[in-house]
C-alpha cells in the first residue's frame, strides 16, 4: 500500500521531527546482560524504534515536482498495520492524506523524478 500526504510549508518541521526522530530506550527489561566479558551485568533496555525511518519514505517539495504550491509531499509504502500504528502522528502534526487520484498523480511525478535521477547517474558512470 502506498499513501501520499500533503504538508503545508509551515508544518514541515513538525512532520520532519516525527519522521526523523531517533530511536530511544523506553525502559528496562527484566533481563540482565553482560556489559563486556568479566565486567559485570546490567539490565537490558527496551527500545522504541522510529518506524518511519525503518519503513522509509520519500519527501519532496512541490516545486521540485513541477507544482506551484508552498507544500511538501510525503510518500510512504507500507502494510496496513504500519499505517494503523503510525499515521495519526503525522496527521496530528499537520500532514493531510491525499485522495487516490491526487496521490496517483504525485506518485507518478515522484517516480519520474527518481527515474530521471537514476538515468543521470547511469549516464555519468556509463
Amino acid at each position: 500500500m502506498i499513501k501520499v500526504y500533503e504538508i503545508p510549508a509551515e508544518k514541515i518541521d513538525s512532520v520532519k521531527n516525527i519522521l526523523e526522530a531517533p530511536d530511544q530506550t523506553s525502559g528496562e527489561l527484566n533481563v540482565e546482560i553482560e556489559k563486556e566479558p568479566g565486567k559485570g551485568k546490567e539490565k537490558a533496555k527496551s527500545w522504541k524504534i522510529n518506524e518511519f525511518k525503518k519503513q522509509g519514505f520519500i519527501l519532496r517539495e512541490a516545486r521540485a515536482l513541477g507544482i506551484e504550491k508552498k507544500v511538501f509531499y510525503l510518500q510512504i509504502s507500507g502494510e496496513k498495520d504500519f499505517f494503523q500504528r503510525n499515521e495519526s502522528a503525522i496527521l496530528n502534526a499537520g500532514a493531510k492524506a491525499l485522495n487516490t487520484s491526487d496521490a496517483d498523480d504525485i506518485i507518478r511525478k515522484i517516480n519520474e523524478m527518481e527515474s530521471n535521477a537514476s538515468s543521470g547517474i547511469g549516464f555519468i558512470f556509463g
